[in-house]
């Protein structure tokens, strides 16, 4: 807005709500010498209008924010970490988020933020994160882990973020926003989960705030807060189905231990289910076998270990869990259209 616009509406206006974002003490410092009833409803400002006549101060409660936040994530489970995401700068709100979400989590489970305090840039206003920086600390947190972004576009970043860097969401890294902007909760890979923040209710106190004021009655000493929040739950935070969370446990236990000769039966024990039940979800969910996925495993352990070692091929089968060499060696011409030396030879030629 141009300063004579503005100086023409604090000359004329009898209230006046200031609720801007962008250049916000250029814009407000227009109405501090008027006579204007003023509601502020940006917590930038409220320092700016401390104590000054005929205004009165009504923001959203940041704080029941972060702890709505946190209660959603307590009631999904048991998660290694959680993370806060401050975006560019620790913004009022934000910080009275993260308080809010720091004092509501589970108390045992450390809580990270982003950016650390130092290293903010506090010059210009933006909300634009360092995507590299931001991948660093999300691929540093002990997963699982549950992140809450201060606003929907800083959520957003991290779901990009744990798209580059190959983390399943919701399984390695649940993230949750908050404003419920329905493009932004949209666009990403992974639709966000978000908070929707009582702005309808912070609009109608407002308005009876300001006929208070224009009828002369005393302003509020102490700023007005609203809460209550509405949770729009998405595939961000949607709990794993049973189906698949059984098939992720096998598969962890797979691959840390294919190359130990395990057979099926023993990753059937250690999951706690029937080998048929467990034979069924894998062909629900990756169509294929237990037995099919420990090959997979082995035979890539196989192809590693011909590349980038001087083992003989004896050695390697043993190593990866195949105590047979002319069964490995047929396994891999079957699977790869080749011999494992021609293979190593081929690989040794590429690099």
């Amino acid at each position: 807005m141009a300063s004579g616009a503005l100086q023409k509406l604090s000359r004329s206006a009898d209230g006046v709500f200031l609720s801007i974002a962008y250049d916000t003490e250029r814009i407000a410092r227009h109405f501090l010498s008027s006579n204007v009833k003023m509601v502020v409803t940006n917590d930038h400002l409220v320092p700016l209008y401390a104590g000054r006549p005929g205004c009165c101060t009504l923001l959203l409660d940041s704080v029941s924010i972060g702890r709505d936040a946190a209660r959603y994530f307590n009631s999904l489970g048991r998660f290694a970490s959680y993370g806060f995401v401050h975006g560019h700068r620790h913004f009022p709100w934000s910080v009275e988020r993260e308080k809010g979400f720091r004092a509501y989590k589970a108390k045992t489970t450390p809580l990270f933020t982003y950016p650390e305090a130092d290293d903010l840039e506090t010059e210009t206003f933006t909300s634009a994160i360092d995507l590299e920086s931001l991948a660093h600390w999300v691929e540093s947190l002990p997963k699982p882990a549950a992140v809450f972004g201060a606003n929907d576009l800083f959520a957003r970043d991290v779901l990009t973020v744990c798209d580059r860097l190959c983390l399943k969401v919701p399984q390695q890294v649940t993230v949750v926003g908050c404003d419920n902007d329905p493009i932004i909760c949209a666009s990403a890979k992974v639709q966000l989960t978000s908070l929707q923040l009582p702005f309808r209710e912070l609009g109608y106190k407002a308005a009876g705030m300001m006929d208070r004021l224009l009828c002369g009655a005393r302003t509020p000493v102490k700023t007005v807060r609203v809460s209550g929040t509405r949770l729009f739950e998405r595939d961000s935070s949607a709990p794993v189905p049973p189906a698949i969370a059984l098939v992720e446990r096998a598969l962890a236990y797979i691959s840390s231990h294919a190359c130990d000769g395990i057979r099926a039966s023993d990753v059937v024990a250690h999951v706690g289910v029937s080998r048929s039940l467990l034979d069924l979800r894998f062909a629900q969910v990756r169509n294929r076998s237990v037995l099919n996925e420990i090959l997979d495993v082995r035979l890539a352990a196989v192809k590693r270990l011909l590349g980038n070692t001087e083992l003989s091929i004896l050695q390697i089968g043993r190593r990866c869990g195949f105590n047979d060499p002319d069964n490995l060696k047929r396994l891999f011409r079957r699977r790869f259209g080749m011999s494992m030396r021609e293979w190593r030879s081929r690989s040794r030629s590429r690099g």
